[in-house]
């Protein structure tokens, strides 16, 4: 088979992660083709996607506006190559890949398109009505719209009924294959003996904030704990000023973006998601497969159904230093087998042939 892959850019956010996931799994087989319109970042995982399979293709190191038309160009141009699939996870590259297909210059067998966030519940005014121009210029042309939670889905065909047919629910996948691969390789670097640690980008609706404040709380009966933030973003700048106004700047180490998160993620006493709102945080399962005392704000669909794991409520710094105490201080040795048994259940293997059945 023949699959292609469509992203704004090379960065490695939830959704980006999603798609790499996909790809990679496809290339061990199939001929896999990635396309991202701008280089964002210099070097992250999407670079280690080497496999004989896998071609790569940039198509600006300027901004994602350039690398589309460049993109439109190239297509012009092109044989418009058949596929038998096409993926993507961003509205405004669905919604474009969409017209494409309307305008035959692309041709595929199934599109499948991933919904990255709840677009109804998180935006509104001018943002919102942007989104739903995607929605409806190329929408039409996808063959399953994936949710990653039913409260993803519901709020998305409430708003749009029409994409009800095709919109089916499916859970985050995880490759655990790889996963076991990348936890086993040890960090050049020393760490805390102790310490906590959270990831992803550095901004507002991860709730970094919250998580700083509570860890300031616990610090009485945990007073030899770091707090380790691995991302980057723009709120780094904020996120330290907080950490040195609570007095607790020694404390917490940002580590900033890191290309293997799983040596960390195993080593710590306690992994926490903390965010405010989020489509379904990817980080969650690759903590869970690493670690026993994981703790997280229900900050989407579904999480409160994942037996073992610890949870509060978002933005809540009181709850969530709670939840956080309550995990260091109990014996979670049981969540193995739980959280085990989850993730066996959304490998990605498993996840590949829903799709396809589905589409």
């Amino acid at each position: 088979m023949k699959i292609l892959f469509i992203l704004p850019n090379n960065n490695l956010g939830g959704a980006e992660q999603f798609l790499r996931l996909v790809a990679n799994h496809y290339g061990e087989k199939h001929d896999v083709t990635i396309y991202y319109f701008y280089k964002k970042v210099e070097a992250n995982a999407w670079d280690q996607l080497e496999g004989a399979n896998i071609k790569k293709r940039l198509f600006s190191n300027k901004n994602e506006k350039i690398g589309f038309i460049k993109f439109l160009f190239h297509q012009l141009k092109s044989k418009k190559e058949k596929y038998d699939y096409i993926y993507t996870s961003n509205v405004f590259v669905t919604g474009t890949t969409g017209l494409l297909l309307k305008l035959g210059l692309l041709n595929t067998h199934k599109f499948v398109g991933r919904e990255s966030t709840s677009i109804f519940i998180r935006y509104k005014g001018l943002k919102l009505k942007r989104y739903k121009f995607f929605y409806k210029i190329g929408y039409s042309k996808v063959d399953l719209l994936i949710c990653q939670t039913d409260l993803m889905r519901n709020q998305l065909v409430n708003a749009l009924p029409y994409l009800q047919p095709k919109t089916k629910t499916i859970s985050n996948p995880i490759d655990l294959k790889e996963i076991m691969a990348m936890s086993k390789i040890d960090l050049d670097k020393e760490l805390p003996e102790k310490y906590i640690v959270t990831a992803g980008r550095l901004m507002p609706i991860k709730g970094f904030d919250y998580l700083i404040k509570a860890f300031s709380l616990i610090k009485e009966h945990f007073p030899d704990y770091k707090l380790i933030i691995l991302g980057n973003g723009n709120q780094e700048s904020e996120l330290q000023h907080l950490a040195k106004t609570l007095q607790i700047e020694t404390d917490v180490v940002f580590e900033g973006y890191v290309n293997n998160v799983y040596p960390y993620f195993k080593k710590a006493e306690l992994c926490v998601v903390s965010s405010i709102l989020e489509g379904f945080p990817n980080v969650l399962l690759q903590m869970m497969s690493q670690n026993n005392k994981v703790v997280s704000t229900l900050c989407a669909g579904n999480i409160e159904n994942i037996k073992g794991v610890e949870t509060c409520t978002p933005s809540d710094t009181n709850a969530l230093a709670k939840s956080m105490e309550k995990a260091l201080n109990s014996d979670t040795t049981g969540n193995r087998t739980l959280f085990d048994t989850f993730l066996k259940e959304n490998d990605i293997e498993n996840f590949v042939d829903k799709v396809e059945t589905l589409s």
